[in-house]
């Protein structure tokens, strides 16, 4: 596979149209306007696309009625050099469009909550890396659904559609963007990950950190503070990164619904490794 290249109530999706990608001449975008929290981290489904981040098995077993299931192993491959890399925009689109979803409609997204590794998270940023304009992700995930009284399906989701691809690198960083970075660097990998070194600069905070008791997102002022004791306020960018980029994905998506600028590195602790990225060891 080809490296991945870095220019700097449920409304359906139509089913059984024929698979188009397009990646959009001229639509490449540096950004959206963040919507206020309650409107990104949401709890209600409303009129929008929904998407079951979780795997494949759980997804069959029982999932809310109409989603579609996009799981972050099927937005990742390797690229030319061996690595952990998210697949090309063009294949993205495909994966996308194959499970019903169309780019012209919000996405709701849900997962494993602090069970999923990211799982929502991932599938949130991917979405956000294609331009899409209106993202959401259900607080609670599936748990929250069924403890509400929401009856799983253990139906197929939509029939395939149309994705149409635009761009926005803003939310996407690689080495050299790490390596020159003047804003907070976020490590979000466990403890034991974070003591055998880290990047140059980085702060640490565990990706879970974030979660509440019954496994919703903790408030959104209290974020607002765990993420300003460390010197994230939205006065820099923020980039964030752990192992390969799945569970930073998530810390990316609670950013994002912050309203704080965060890039995502993609490959993370293995790709810094691999480009001989400096180590240093509390």
């Amino acid at each position: 596979m080809p490296a991945t290249s870095k220019p700097k109530s449920l409304v359906p999706a139509t089913a059984f149209l024929p698979v188009l990608f397009i990646v959009a001449c001229g639509q490449s975008i540096q950004g959206v306007d963040h919507a206020p929290w309650a409107q990104v981290v949401v709890t209600e489904l409303g009129d929008a696309q929904i998407i079951d981040a979780r795997t494949a098995q759980e997804y069959d077993a029982g999932h809310v009625p109409g989603a579609a299931n996009v799981h972050w192993t099927q937005l990742t491959g390797t690229s030319a050099d061996g690595l952990w890399d998210a697949l090309p925009r063009d294949e993205l689109a495909t994966v996308f469009g194959d499970q019903g979803i169309s780019s012209d409609a919000p996405v709701v997204v849900y997962g494993s909550g602090p069970d999923g590794y990211g799982d929502d998270g991932n599938v949130y940023w991917a979405l956000r890396w294609l331009g899409h304009p209106d993202v959401r992700v259900l607080d609670g995930g599936w748990q929250a659904y069924v403890a509400s009284g929401g009856a799983p399906e253990t139906g197929s989701g939509p029939g395939a559609t149309t994705y149409i691809a635009s761009a926005d690198d803003s939310v996407y960083a690689d080495t050299t963007d790490v390596e020159t970075w003047s804003g907070p660097i976020l490590d979000v990998r466990s403890d034991s990950e974070w003591q055998a070194g880290h990047i140059p600069g980085a702060t640490w905070l565990e990706w879970n950190t974030v979660f509440d008791t019954d496994q919703t997102l903790l408030p959104e002022d209290q974020l607002r503070s765990l993420y300003a004791d460390l010197g994230i306020t939205g006065e820099q960018p923020v980039v964030t990164y752990c192992r390969s980029g799945v569970r930073a994905g998530h810390t990316f998506m609670v950013l994002d619904a912050l309203g704080l600028t965060a890039s995502n590195y993609v490959g993370s602790w293995t790709r810094w490794t691999e480009d001989g990225g400096e180590i240093v060891v509390p």
